[in-house]
């Protein structure tokens, strides 16, 4: 008898959690897949800040220490990685901001592997890394709950993806040259009891840079990822107008050092009184959907409200 699908459910941040199921021969193929592109025979113990109830921490924190036969360790995100020898670590965005508070408990690594999920990748990872010399590698990893892997790159490098060897681009996206990524994956998970498509569409823009290249440029307007989270900015603007009617809104996504990806909340015209009206709002918004700041316009850089303290670490 075959194992029972696995399922994973995305965030719920852009709509409701949608649960996507994936069997236990995609989970094998995508492990034995991330072992070889991470250099798995030379890792002997994995770190990771990544929560394992999500694919990217069920596969790096669960499989593939399991496949390869060596310790895991689950760290707390605000707890450093102290390692030795020749560890994975497995980041979020806010991974790089403990690190970088905190590389001498990597002094006594021969080899440091990083691994990163689809999310904008904040500049303090290439400070860690640049800081570990060497000895250190950054793999990014493309993705999504959906599609699992679907390309990977490497720092130092460039900037173009480079689809994983089980995944093609779908023949309407090669032959436009851009748009949309549509890819073709033994890997697609299945919904609502249905067989897996043959061919996925995602939110993200590209262009085709090579038979099996991309270099991406955004989400769809709309969305952003907050430490690994999609969050839909059309829907907290939405929130925020019929909390404080006759506001002009705008949410404007800002790329964050902490978060990899965050946002401000622009207000045309504003009194003091919408003000108060707004911030109280943006104080009703779970914690991580909270904007950056509230900035009235035309605004001088007193008007700035904060909404929340510095980027924490979560």
């Amino acid at each position: 008898m075959s194992a029972a699908p696995v399922r994973f459910a995305t965030s719920g941040s852009t709509g409701p959690p949608v649960r996507w199921s994936r069997d236990e021969d995609q989970l094998a193929a995508e492990t034995r897949l991330l072992a070889t592109l991470l250099g798995g025979d030379a890792v002997d113990a994995v770190h990771t800040h990544a929560p394992v109830e999500h694919l990217y921490g069920h596969l790096l924190g669960v499989r593939l220490p399991a496949l390869l036969g060596v310790g895991v360790r689950h760290v707390p995100i605000t707890r450093p990685f102290a390692a030795s020898g020749s560890p994975l670590l497995v980041t979020l965005p806010a991974s790089f901001s403990v690190l970088a508070r905190s590389l001498p408990a990597l002094d006594g690594c021969d080899r440091v592997t990083l691994v990163f999920s689809s999310a904008r990748i904040p500049p303090l990872a290439h400070t860690v890394v640049t800081a570990l010399g060497d000895r250190a590698r950054l793999v990014e990893l493309f993705g999504s709950t959906e599609t699992g892997l679907v390309a990977t790159r490497v720092f130092p490098g460039g900037a173009d993806w480079e689809l994983a060897p089980d995944v093609r681009f779908a023949p309407g996206l090669l032959a436009a040259g851009s748009g949309r990524l549509a890819l073709r994956s033994p890997r697609i998970a299945a919904r609502d009891g249905s067989p897996p498509p043959a061919e996925i569409t995602l939110d993200d823009d590209i262009t085709v840079v090579g038979a099996r290249s991309f270099r991406w440029h955004g989400r769809a307007a709309g969305l952003v990822k907050i430490n690994g989270r999609r969050l839909s900015l059309d829907a907290v603007r939405a929130t925020l107008a019929a909390a404080v009617p006759g506001a002009v809104l705008r949410c404007v996504p800002e790329p964050d050092p902490v978060r990899g990806e965050w946002f401000t909340v622009t207000v045309d015209r504003a009194d003091p009184r919408t003000l108060r009206s707004l911030a109280a709002a943006v104080a009703e918004l779970p914690a991580w959907q909270r904007p950056r700041s509230i900035n009235p316009v035309p605004a001088a850089r007193a008007d700035r409200v904060r909404t929340d303290e510095e980027p924490r670490t979560r």
